[in-house]
């Protein structure tokens, strides 16, 4: 069990954390490429880090000390430390990874409670500061504002609902007794934030501790290669929709078969792990109900909305009338260009292809399909270019999250990790709510999804371990976070972190359209998927057939390249 010390300064460094976190404003301009943001939902959220590009340890340190102190210099535990504490932190912080010879560099300043749950159900609650009601239905969410108040902070969100029980017992199921007391090692492709609370529960009921070792977001490959060549590998691999078709089936990762884990069990999404296999070969794993997704969603103003008399995204999707039609009559009818006000913003047209009911590109089998032919390409395509040529409600891709926030626009196609507390979404000082993306009259509801996942590469010493510790970590079945986090209210007046996760999780459970284009154009290193974006999106109607066949010949290339690898 943990000691008092510990679980106060678990505490504190968790308040602490959430409160350095700076504030991060993601450019969605062509060409450049968002970096994640680890404070959402849709993304990780970490304890000990290492940026560095060694990949030689000759320290020879114990991987079971604890101590928590941070070899930049400031300390993260105790004042003094003897090495004699494994209980006061999860997260392994010395120098070394599990007889692994890759050394690590602290980072342990960032925070974000990844958790979320819970169904669409009505709830109404009340924080401990400022008084608010809450809203989560089928509709989406709304926050609602909160009620007068001296203080400018209030609690995050009560409303999150309790992990699902049956599938945190399944979890932990996959811990067994010769792992506690062993560290596993995580190359992910991002600086993480701490997740401390959570990773100490892991640790309190597994005995397992994670070192996660960053890569540059470009080399994540080389840097595995690297690892590999040093026999210095990773336990786990976590990978981008960018980095899958270039890294996974490069004959450096193993087929997770083979390893003495149950991929049949409920927690694992089937419908995302069969896009990670390959030749029967399964490459990768997905959690449900975890980060292991990003959801392209609608973001609305409500209060605009209401303002005109307008129905809103949200009753439309409760309605079951939420489409490309009545998606057009809500931008049309809150669309006041002469006032410098627009209908809709689209963050990304590339995923919003997938709006016709079909991926852009589909892998699994041995084979990977490109769909631009597909007329359900070509419908998506057309009513992308209709909303900004013939519709005249958007203004174009480029700064779709700030026009939103500060009310320039009145909706935006975006994606799930937008909502976060350090993004301008829930610095919308207007009350705002979040519905899926709307598809085309005719296709069932589903969630457009782009996938990420964990993978195991050759030479792993700990495959089994890291595994089962990377489904506890990614879950948000596992863990809800007791510490009530501040949220400044006045820079996020309708922020409900609760609510969100529970939305977040009922996309979820909604079929999914999943899309791993980017790592196919991205292949070879000569496109973009913002200049795909760009191109989508200003073709013009008469420029359509003309921009689908260049793109057709970009991807047909970059798959031959990827085929000639995988032979």
């Amino acid at each position: 069990m943990r000691s008092n010390k510990a679980l106060v300064r678990s505490t504190l460094t968790s308040l602490l954390a959430c409160l350095l976190v700076a504030a991060m404003l993601l450019t969605s301009a062509c060409g450049k490429k968002p970096e994640p943001d680890t404070s959402l939902p849709g993304d990780v959220s970490t304890g000990t880090t290492d940026n560095s590009d060694s990949t030689t340890d000759t320290s020879g340190d114990s991987t079971t000390d604890a101590s928590g102190i941070d070899p930049t210099g400031s300390s993260t535990g105790d004042a003094v430390s003897d090495g004699t504490d494994t209980t006061a932190d999860p997260i392994d912080s010395d120098a070394t990874v599990t007889d692994n010879t890759v050394t690590n560099n602290v980072d342990d300043t960032g925070s974000g409670s990844k958790t979320a749950g819970g169904s669409t159900t009505s709830n109404t609650t009340k924080t401990s500061k400022t008084s608010k009601t809450s809203k989560t239905s089928s509709s989406g969410i709304i926050v609602t504002k909160p009620s007068t108040s001296r203080s400018t902070h209030t609690t995050a969100s009560t409303t999150q609902k309790p992990p699902d029980p049956t599938r945190k017992e399944k979890i932990l199921s996959l811990f067994d007794d010769s792992m506690s007391g062993k560290t596993v090692s995580f190359l992910i492709h991002f600086v993480a934030h701490s997740d401390t609370n959570k990773l100490q529960q892991m640790y309190d009921e597994t005995g397992v501790k994670i070192k996660f070792l960053i890569a540059e977001y470009g080399s994540l490959g080389t840097r595995l290669s690297a690892m590999i060549n040093a026999n210095a590998s990773p336990d786990v691999v976590y990978f981008s929709p960018e980095q899958y078709a270039p890294t996974v089936n490069k004959g450096v990762m193993t087929d997770i078969n083979k390893y003495d884990i149950d991929l049949s069990l409920e927690m694992f999404d089937q419908q995302l792990m069969d896009i990670f296999t390959w030749e029967g070969k399964q490459y990768g794993i997905a959690t449900k109900n975890s980060n292991d997704a990003i959801f392209t969603v609608l973001f609305y103003n409500k209060a605009v909305f209401d303002r005109v008399g307008a129905t809103d995204p949200g009753t439309l999707w409760k309605q079951g009338k939420w489409n490309w039609d009545t998606f057009v009559s809500c931008a049309q009818a809150v669309n006041n260009p002469a006032n410098g006000v627009w209908g809709c913003e689209l963050y990304d047209s590339s995923v919003y292809l997938c709006s016709g009911g079909v991926s852009i590109i589909t892998m699994g089998d041995g084979v990977i399909t490109n769909n631009l032919s597909d007329q359900r390409i070509l419908n998506a395509w057309t009513f992308i270019n209709k909303l900004h040529h013939e519709y005249k409600v958007t203004t174009g891709l480029a700064g779709a999250d700030v026009n939103f926030s500060t009310g320039k626009s009145i909706m935006m196609m975006g994606e799930s990790w937008m909502w976060g507390a350090n993004e301008p979404v829930a610095q919308t000082k207007d009350e705002w709510g979040v519905v899926p993306a709307p598809l085309a009259p005719g296709v069932k509801p589903s969630a457009i999804v782009t996938p990420r996942g964990a993978c195991v590469p050759i030479g792993a010493r700990n495959p089994e371990m890291g595994l089962a510790a990377y489904t506890y970590w990614t879950s948000n079945d596992t863990y809800t976070d007791e510490v009530e986090l501040e949220v400044d209210k006045e820079l996020c007046p309708y922020l409900d972190k609760g609510a969100l996760k529970n939305f977040y999780s009922d996309l979820w459970e909604l079929p999914k359209i999943a899309d791993l284009s980017y790592g196919v154009i991205e292949y070879g290193g000569e496109y973009t998927r913002w200049q795909f974006s760009f191109d989508i999106f200003q073709a013009g109607m008469s420029g359509i057939n003309s921009t689908i066949d260049k793109w057709k010949s970009v991807i047909d290339v970059c798959i031959k390249r990827i085929m000639t690898e995988f032979s």
